[in-house]
Protein backbone atom coordinates (compact mmCIF):
# COMPACT_ATOMS: atom_id res chain seq x y z
CA UNK A 1 0.00 0.00 0.00
CA UNK A 2 1.36 3.46 -1.20
CA UNK A 3 1.00 6.77 0.55
CA UNK A 4 -1.50 7.71 -1.82
CA UNK A 5 -3.34 4.81 -1.25
CA UNK A 6 -3.30 5.38 2.65
CA UNK A 7 -4.34 9.00 2.50
CA UNK A 8 -7.23 7.41 0.41
CA UNK A 9 -8.15 4.69 3.35
CA UNK A 10 -8.18 7.17 5.84
CA UNK A 11 -10.29 9.67 3.74
CA UNK A 12 -12.87 6.60 3.31
CA UNK A 13 -13.16 6.29 7.19
CA UNK A 14 -13.46 9.56 7.64
CA UNK A 15 -15.81 10.27 5.27
CA UNK A 16 -14.35 13.76 4.19
CA UNK A 17 -13.84 14.93 0.60
CA UNK A 18 -10.10 15.48 -0.78
CA UNK A 19 -11.22 19.28 -0.72
CA UNK A 20 -12.25 18.71 3.14
CA UNK A 21 -8.13 17.54 3.61
CA UNK A 22 -7.24 20.15 1.58
CA UNK A 23 -9.21 22.75 3.85
CA UNK A 24 -7.69 20.73 6.89
CA UNK A 25 -4.39 20.33 6.55
CA UNK A 26 -3.91 24.03 4.51
CA UNK A 27 -2.04 21.76 1.98
CA UNK A 28 -2.81 22.37 -1.76
CA UNK A 29 -5.92 20.45 -3.21
CA UNK A 30 -3.07 19.64 -5.89
CA UNK A 31 -0.65 18.41 -3.37
CA UNK A 32 -2.97 15.65 -2.14
CA UNK A 33 -4.20 14.73 -5.91
CA UNK A 34 -0.37 14.23 -7.00
CA UNK A 35 0.27 11.85 -3.37
CA UNK A 36 -3.20 9.71 -3.74
CA UNK A 37 -2.46 9.31 -7.29
CA UNK A 38 0.97 8.18 -6.60
CA UNK A 39 3.04 11.00 -7.99
CA UNK A 40 4.71 11.35 -4.71
CA UNK A 41 5.90 8.60 -2.97
CA UNK A 42 6.84 11.22 0.39
CA UNK A 43 5.49 14.47 1.81
CA UNK A 44 6.85 17.39 3.86
CA UNK A 45 3.16 17.77 5.09
CA UNK A 46 2.94 13.83 6.77
CA UNK A 47 2.27 15.24 9.97
CA UNK A 48 -0.77 17.95 8.82
CA UNK A 49 -1.89 15.63 7.16
CA UNK A 50 -2.32 12.96 9.56
CA UNK A 51 -3.73 15.09 12.45
CA UNK A 52 -5.93 16.45 9.88
CA UNK A 53 -7.31 12.46 9.11
CA UNK A 54 -6.75 11.49 12.86
CA UNK A 55 -4.18 8.60 11.83
CA UNK A 56 -0.59 8.32 12.87
CA UNK A 57 1.51 10.19 11.38
CA UNK A 58 4.23 6.64 11.83
CA UNK A 59 1.95 5.07 9.66
CA UNK A 60 0.75 7.40 7.19
CA UNK A 61 4.23 7.61 6.23
CA UNK A 62 5.78 4.13 6.16
CA UNK A 63 2.21 1.64 6.97
CA UNK A 64 4.36 0.44 9.78
CA UNK A 65 2.49 0.54 13.53
CA UNK A 66 -1.31 1.03 13.70
CA UNK A 67 -3.58 3.56 11.95
CA UNK A 68 -5.24 5.15 14.75
CA UNK A 69 -3.92 7.92 16.61
CA UNK A 70 -4.69 8.34 20.12
CA UNK A 71 -8.58 7.22 19.81
CA UNK A 72 -8.73 8.22 15.97
CA UNK A 73 -9.85 11.28 16.99
CA UNK A 74 -8.97 14.03 15.12
CA UNK A 75 -8.12 17.15 16.54
CA UNK A 76 -10.23 18.80 13.74
CA UNK A 77 -14.00 18.46 13.14
CA UNK A 78 -15.18 18.91 9.27
CA UNK A 79 -18.02 19.90 7.53
CA UNK A 80 -19.43 17.41 5.20
CA UNK A 81 -19.40 18.70 1.34
CA UNK A 82 -22.76 18.34 1.45
CA UNK A 83 -23.79 20.16 4.49
CA UNK A 84 -25.86 23.52 4.12
CA UNK A 85 -23.25 25.09 5.61
CA UNK A 86 -19.48 25.64 4.64
CA UNK A 87 -16.89 25.14 7.44
CA UNK A 88 -15.02 28.12 8.54
CA UNK A 89 -10.93 27.97 9.92
CA UNK A 90 -10.17 28.92 13.60
CA UNK A 91 -6.45 29.91 13.89
CA UNK A 92 -4.58 26.62 15.78
CA UNK A 93 -1.95 27.61 17.92
CA UNK A 94 1.10 25.50 18.61
CA UNK A 95 1.26 27.98 21.78
CA UNK A 96 -0.09 25.78 24.94
CA UNK A 97 -1.85 27.34 27.58
CA UNK A 98 -0.67 26.15 31.31
CA UNK A 99 -3.55 25.32 33.45
CA UNK A 100 -0.99 25.14 36.16
CA UNK A 101 1.74 26.31 37.73
CA UNK A 102 4.69 25.97 35.02
CA UNK A 103 6.24 27.65 32.37
CA UNK A 104 4.44 26.57 29.01
CA UNK A 105 5.51 28.71 26.29
CA UNK A 106 8.28 29.20 23.66
CA UNK A 107 7.93 29.85 19.95
CA UNK A 108 4.38 30.28 18.75
CA UNK A 109 3.77 27.80 15.57
CA UNK A 110 0.20 27.53 13.45
CA UNK A 111 -1.13 24.99 13.27
CA UNK A 112 -3.48 23.25 10.45
CA UNK A 113 -6.59 25.30 11.95
CA UNK A 114 -10.20 24.35 13.85
CA UNK A 115 -12.75 24.20 11.19
CA UNK A 116 -16.37 24.90 12.77
CA UNK A 117 -19.32 25.73 10.98
CA UNK A 118 -21.04 29.12 10.75
CA UNK A 119 -24.15 28.41 13.52
CA UNK A 120 -21.17 27.67 15.81
CA UNK A 121 -19.93 31.60 15.38
CA UNK A 122 -23.36 32.94 15.61
CA UNK A 123 -24.39 30.90 18.87
CA UNK A 124 -20.88 31.96 20.64
CA UNK A 125 -21.57 35.12 19.55
CA UNK A 126 -17.53 35.51 18.02
CA UNK A 127 -16.38 36.27 14.98
CA UNK A 128 -14.23 33.72 13.06
CA UNK A 129 -11.17 36.36 12.93
CA UNK A 130 -10.89 36.77 16.41
CA UNK A 131 -11.28 33.29 17.47
CA UNK A 132 -7.86 31.59 18.74
CA UNK A 133 -7.40 27.91 19.91
CA UNK A 134 -4.84 26.36 22.24
CA UNK A 135 -4.19 23.12 23.97
CA UNK A 136 -4.82 22.85 27.08
CA UNK A 137 -1.55 21.63 29.77
CA UNK A 138 -1.92 20.50 32.97
CA UNK A 139 -5.38 20.51 35.54
CA UNK A 140 -5.26 23.66 37.18
CA UNK A 141 -8.58 24.58 35.88
CA UNK A 142 -9.85 20.81 35.97
CA UNK A 143 -13.58 21.79 37.16
CA UNK A 144 -13.57 23.91 33.39
CA UNK A 145 -11.29 22.61 31.09
CA UNK A 146 -9.18 19.01 31.90
CA UNK A 147 -5.33 18.26 30.39
CA UNK A 148 -5.29 17.91 26.40
CA UNK A 149 -8.32 19.54 25.85
CA UNK A 150 -8.82 22.36 23.00
CA UNK A 151 -9.81 25.89 24.38
CA UNK A 152 -11.14 28.71 21.91
CA UNK A 153 -10.97 31.97 23.06
CA UNK A 154 -12.17 35.52 21.40
CA UNK A 155 -9.19 37.26 20.84
CA UNK A 156 -11.25 40.76 20.56
CA UNK A 157 -12.04 40.75 24.85
CA UNK A 158 -8.93 41.49 26.17
CA UNK A 159 -10.40 43.82 29.57
CA UNK A 160 -10.49 41.47 32.45
CA UNK A 161 -13.92 41.03 34.20
CA UNK A 162 -14.09 39.33 37.50
CA UNK A 163 -15.39 35.90 37.56
CA UNK A 164 -14.57 35.17 33.41
CA UNK A 165 -11.48 32.78 32.33
CA UNK A 166 -9.08 34.27 30.28
CA UNK A 167 -5.65 33.19 28.07
CA UNK A 168 -2.82 35.17 30.28
CA UNK A 169 0.22 36.47 28.84
CA UNK A 170 2.66 35.65 32.13
CA UNK A 171 5.98 36.20 32.68
CA UNK A 172 6.08 32.12 33.17
CA UNK A 173 4.17 31.50 29.97
CA UNK A 174 0.84 31.45 28.19
CA UNK A 175 -1.65 30.31 31.42
CA UNK A 176 -5.38 30.00 31.51
CA UNK A 177 -6.94 31.44 34.82
CA UNK A 178 -10.15 32.46 36.33
CA UNK A 179 -9.68 36.28 36.94
CA UNK A 180 -10.60 37.55 40.59
CA UNK A 181 -10.84 41.20 41.32
CA UNK A 182 -10.20 41.63 44.99
CA UNK A 183 -11.16 44.24 47.24
CA UNK A 184 -7.90 46.19 46.91
CA UNK A 185 -7.74 46.48 43.51
CA UNK A 186 -5.32 43.42 42.85
CA UNK A 187 -6.54 40.65 40.41
CA UNK A 188 -6.04 36.88 41.54
CA UNK A 189 -5.25 34.46 38.84
CA UNK A 190 -7.55 31.54 40.33
CA UNK A 191 -7.30 27.64 39.67
CA UNK A 192 -10.47 26.00 39.69
CA UNK A 193 -9.10 22.84 41.17
CA UNK A 194 -9.52 22.34 44.69
CA UNK A 195 -6.29 20.99 45.33
CA UNK A 196 -4.92 24.39 46.23
CA UNK A 197 -1.45 23.11 47.56
CA UNK A 198 -0.76 22.00 44.32
CA UNK A 199 -2.25 24.81 42.67
CA UNK A 200 -2.26 28.12 44.57
CA UNK A 201 -3.68 31.09 43.23
CA UNK A 202 -1.70 33.68 42.27
CA UNK A 203 -2.28 37.35 43.32
CA UNK A 204 -1.44 40.59 41.03
CA UNK A 205 -1.08 43.83 43.06
CA UNK A 206 -2.85 47.05 41.58
CA UNK A 207 1.12 48.43 41.07
CA UNK A 208 1.88 45.45 39.03
CA UNK A 209 -1.32 45.20 36.69
CA UNK A 210 0.52 45.78 34.18
CA UNK A 211 2.32 42.41 34.17
CA UNK A 212 -1.57 41.39 33.34
CA UNK A 213 -1.93 40.62 29.53
CA UNK A 214 -5.19 39.34 28.47
CA UNK A 215 -4.73 37.68 25.14
CA UNK A 216 -8.50 36.70 24.89
CA UNK A 217 -11.76 35.72 26.51
CA UNK A 218 -12.78 31.98 26.86
CA UNK A 219 -15.64 30.31 24.96
CA UNK A 220 -15.17 26.97 24.47
CA UNK A 221 -13.91 23.70 24.81
CA UNK A 222 -14.38 20.63 23.29
CA UNK A 223 -12.25 16.63 24.09
CA UNK A 224 -8.66 17.27 22.35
Amino acid sequence: MTLGDRIKKARALKKISRADLSKLCLVPYSTISEIENNDQKTSTKIVEIALALGVSPEWLATGKGQMPHGLNRSPYSVVSSDDDESGIPIKFSDVRGSCGGGAINGDELDRAPLIKEPSWFKRYKIKPKDALAVWADGDSMSEYIVDGDIAIFDTSKKTPKSGCIYLIQHPDGTKIKKLRLGFDGSWILESNNPDKRRFPDERIPPDQADLLIVLGEFVYRQGG
